[in-house]
């Protein structure tokens, strides 16, 4: 059954909110230090960010693009954004940093352009005043199975911090980690590590569910508190993105039903549509 325009307005207003918790405000500091010294220092210095998929390392990049939080020493539009697929090359990763200028015509990186191709990321980075690369899902690096491959990657990574003068935020999942740790050079310049984890069922968790019942406005959230907190713990099993899309989930169909709170059958049937009903996972709320 489609949802209601209505419906689709309330989940447009929740999916923007950010929910500050600790690991995500301490990656946060660790971010703002990086772009504030990186760019005042000129010199080449980086963060990792580590984190499961789901628990909103993307989200997080998807932020800074549009300086969401209104850091004063951020620009917009000045962050510069590569995600990585399996089996990575340095054409590849250029590839998708030229993306972000927009080029009218398409700059078509590869092995024997490579160096032709990075002169014209300088420039651009420079002419658009670039404050912070940040290249997600890193991990697949030191999953591509290929020596040479790595090395030509973390190589050119290397040069193009040096040549750039940018900090640089490095995401993925723990795989990253070794891929920084292998190369010393890579290590020394990308030196403080980050983690956001699936979260404990907590006081913390609470507040997460308290911040969402305070931003929403059209359907009393209290019950995903007071009632169910364990019940959701469950069924998102502690994943920011689950949590995130079950909620809104189950509030449309609150707002469709004219329901003025949220009850275990909004949630039984959000859970139905968002794993779908070939899911083998067992609903909670049933």
């Amino acid at each position: 059954m489609p949802y209601s325009a209505k419906a689709l307005r309330v989940r447009r207003e929740l999916y923007e909110m950010v929910v500050g918790h600790s690991s995500f405000k301490q990656a946060l500091d660790g971010i703002g230090r990086v772009i504030q010294l990186g760019n005042d220092l000129g010199a080449p210095i980086g963060m990792s960010l580590i984190a499961p998929s789901g628990c909103g390392k993307s989200f997080l990049i998807d932020l800074l693009k549009r300086n969401a939080f209104g850091w004063p020493f951020l620009n917009d539009q000045s962050v510069l954004v590569a995600a990585l697929k399996e089996a990575p090359t340095v054409a590849h990763i250029q590839t998708e940093l030229l993306n972000c200028f927009k080029y009218p015509i398409p700059i078509r990186p590869s092995a024997s352009t490579n160096a032709k191709v990075n002169s014209v990321l300088v420039e651009a980075v420079s002419r658009r005043k670039m404050q912070l690369i940040a290249i997600d899902e890193y991990q697949h690096v030191l999953l591509c199975g290929k020596d040479g491959v790595r090395r030509s990657i973390n190589d050119w990574l290397k040069r193009f911090m040096t040549l750039t003068e940018l900090p640089v935020l490095l995401t993925g999942t723990d795989e990253l980690a070794g891929s920084l740790t292998a190369d010393a050079q890579i290590s020394t310049r990308i030196s403080g590590t980050y983690r956001l984890l699936p979260f404990k069922h907590d006081e913390e968790w609470l507040g997460i569910l308290k911040a969402y019942e305070e931003k929403c406005d059209a359907v009393d959230l209290a019950p995903l508190r007071t009632e169910f907190s364990w019940d959701v713990y469950l069924a998102s099993q502690g994943v920011f993105r689950t949590l995130k899309g079950l909620i809104l989930e189950a509030v449309m169909i609150a707002v469709d039903d004219k329901a003025p709170v949220i009850c275990k059958k909004h949630l039984g049937t959000a859970f139905q549509r968002f794993f779908g009903p070939a899911s083998t996972r067992e609903n909670p709320f049933q």
